[in-house]
């Protein structure tokens, strides 16, 4: 579903470009009121359990993504749609909100929910008051990087999603972010000598939380054929200094 719609989710997500900044913030708002009319507004932070990761990413984040908390995710926005896939398979909805370059495919690819899934790719001027409209109505946020929004703007967006139990999964850095998760290297498998194709990758994620005396370090395999975090996939603790042959280091951008 695209917020611009104000008929019900269909079976598959159109992505469309606002033009207005008073188109844009009407179409966040009939977006959450279809979302409303099968959901409610009214819930509250405390209510219902955390949503549920793949057993792959379960190392990550132990207790799965707490309602109303913020996760700040750096490196990788394979990783942020690794994060909403499992909950939006249970039934989450899930908004997409100014991340223009990831569409409908790389979302189903990941296993997500298209009929439960909202995308703002250009929420523009008006992005506070688009992402507050789907904070309001949404289980899951995911934030890109670009927009533009102040500290203000940043605590407020916070403290909306904590009021109403929707966990904001942000690109890039986030002040008072509850936990960081950082890409730092990549390691590809699945070449033998001279042949062969890539399969799958070991993604080595630092793992920092707000109140946390130190960071973890976790290895977690994700498959390259269906860019899903495979089903049972190995997720060990890295030690500090671990060195392994075909690693690359990352700063920004996808994974």
């Amino acid at each position: 579903m695209t917020c611009g719609d104000s008929a019900a989710p269909s079976a598959t997500a159109r992505e469309v470009t606002v033009e207005t900044q008073g188109t844009r913030l009407a179409a966040a708002r009939a977006a959450l009121s279809s979302v409303e009319l099968r959901m409610g507004a009214d819930r509250k932070a405390t209510e219902g359990p955390a949503l549920a990761l793949d057993d792959a990413l379960v190392p990550v984040l132990p207790r799965g993504l707490p309602r109303g908390q913020v996760v700040a995710v750096e490196g990788s926005t394979s990783l942020m749609l690794a994060l909403a896939s499992r909950a939006s398979r249970e039934g989450a909805w899930a908004a997409i909100v100014g991340m223009p370059n990831l569409g409908v495919l790389a979302a189903s690819r990941r296993g997500m929910d298209l009929a439960r899934l909202a995308l703002v790719p250009y929420p523009g001027a008006q992005a506070p008051a688009a992402l507050g409209a789907c904070l309001d109505g949404m289980d899951m946020v995911m934030v890109g990087q670009g927009i533009a929004l102040s500290d203000a703007d940043r605590r407020r967006l916070a403290a909306r999603a904590r009021e109403r139990g929707c966990v904001m999964v942000v690109a890039g850095p986030w002040s008072g972010a509850h936990v960081a998760l950082t890409v730092e290297r990549v390691r590809w498998r699945g070449l033998g000598a001279g042949e062969g194709r890539l399969r799958e990758r070991d993604v080595t994620v630092a793992v920092a939380g707000r109140s946390a005396g130190s960071v973890r370090r976790v290895v977690v395999t994700l498959d390259v054929d269906d860019q899903q975090v495979r089903s049972g996939g190995v997720a060990r603790q890295a030690a500090v200094g671990d060195s392994v042959v075909g690693d690359r280091a990352l700063g920004t951008g996808a994974a």
